[in-house]
């Protein structure tokens, strides 16, 4: 309860702002196309079409925006009293632009595509009870596609190095286990807009007895939906964040008892029984507990230049922080396209041939070691590619 007393003090205020302005933008998308398609007049044709783009680049223009609000909600809720502008730290670099813009959008491309399959499945049913109940299907369905990429935004604003299959992986855990609480949020939220729309699109004027009361709130106007437009979202934002947040701390404390349990039942040599490995990880949630920072991978292969060293490296038991840092990866495709360039040139290879390189790169004040070996003992031998990632020596 607490926690919720504390996302409602310091985050709500916040929502309702950034869904006004969320809402001008989308207003202003709308009203843009028209005025356009008015002062050019071979354009009103194709004013619709004008429209949907519009829409869409509005969609790609604010998703670094919501990862952005989201880390600023983070940081309001545990106490640290950020500058509102920092929810523009995300547009950056094209990096995180191109990452915020898969985090935030990945799920509703899923959706789309799981409706457009369901509309060729069902596209002959009628209209009546059948119709109904495959709306009722689609929509439960969509629902829950949703829920397996909900986390996905929130854990790339806590973590803006974790990599994109990383927070798929995660949110799609999340989502599993806690899918009856994000279905109950869900439901929560859009009660309000099932009555608003039941009242606003069923109200027949000689027949219900609160007419009146609905025309003098304003039911049949604009102001009335851009009022509900603002409230339902307002809701849902903040009950979605409150949620994932309250789970978020959750896993964090549960890993780490998991943690502790697990390591104090491993020391005791006298229980012999194997348990499976945990549901979540420790340090899915809890990255100062990672300390996964050494590693070897090796590879042979005939093809050196086909190898994907970013593959490689995702396959290492290594911490995330490693693994996705942006530094790392960036050195590393490099440094081996070079190397395996450089091998790949030799005419014969009798005697054996060999050529590495390394470098280094600090993540948390930790100085990383990353170096790659490629050998070939001879023209009839694979290629052997050793990859390793250490602590620095001189730590």
């Amino acid at each position: 309860m607490s926690k919720i007393k504390k996302s409602f003090t310091r985050v709500l205020p916040f929502v309702f702002i950034f869904v006004i302005v969320l809402k001008v933008a989308d207003n202003i998308a709308d009203r843009l196309p028209i005025m356009i398609a008015a002062n050019f007049g071979g354009l009103q044709q194709n004013s619709v079409n004008i429209t949907v783009f519009f829409k869409l680049a509005l969609t790609a223009a604010v998703s670094p925006l919501y990862i952005g609000f989201y880390n600023f909600c983070f940081e309001r809720v545990r106490g640290k009293y950020r500058r509102i502008l920092t929810v523009f730290d995300f547009y950056r670099s094209a990096g995180k632009i191109f990452k915020s813009l898969i985090a935030g959008r990945l799920g509703a491309i899923a959706e789309r595509i799981f409706y457009i399959l369901m509309a060729l499945i069902f596209r002959n049913v009628p209209i009546g009870n059948g119709g109904i109940a495959v709306f009722i299907v689609c929509s439960i369905g969509m629902m829950v596609i949703s829920i397996f990429f909900l986390c996905m935004p929130y854990l790339y604003a806590r973590n803006e190095d974790i990599g994109m299959v990383a927070a798929l992986k995660l949110s799609f855990k999340l989502g599993l286990k806690y899918l009856l609480v994000f279905m109950a949020v869900g439901i929560a939220v859009a009660f309000p807009e099932i009555l608003y729309t039941v009242s606003a699109f069923t109200v027949q004027p000689e027949e219900m007895i609160f007419t009146k009361y609905l025309l003098l709130i304003g039911a049949d106007l604009d102001i009335a939906r851009t009022l509900m437009y603002i409230i339902v979202n307002t809701l849902s934002i903040w009950a979605s964040f409150t949620a994932v947040y309250i789970i978020f701390e959750r896993e964090r404390d549960n890993m780490l008892k998991d943690f502790f349990n697990k390591f104090k039942k491993d020391i005791d040599t006298s229980d012999e029984s194997i348990e499976d490995a945990p549901f979540i990880e420790p340090y899915d949630f809890c990255i100062e507990a990672d300390e996964r920072f050494s590693d070897e991978k090796i590879i042979e292969t005939e093809n050196i230049r086909g190898v994907d060293i970013l593959a490689a490296l995702e396959e290492m038991d290594l911490a995330f922080d490693v693994v996705n840092h942006f530094g790392i990866r960036r050195k590393l495709k490099k440094m081996f396209d070079d190397l395996a360039f450089e091998i790949g040139e030799f005419v014969t290879y009798e005697g054996g041939r060999s050529i590495e390189n390394f470098f280094t790169e600090e993540i948390d004040e930790r100085e990383f070691e990353v170096s790659v070996e490629i050998s070939k003992a001879s023209d009839y031998e694979p290629f052997k590619l050793i990859l390793r990632v250490d602590i620095s020596e001189e730590e």
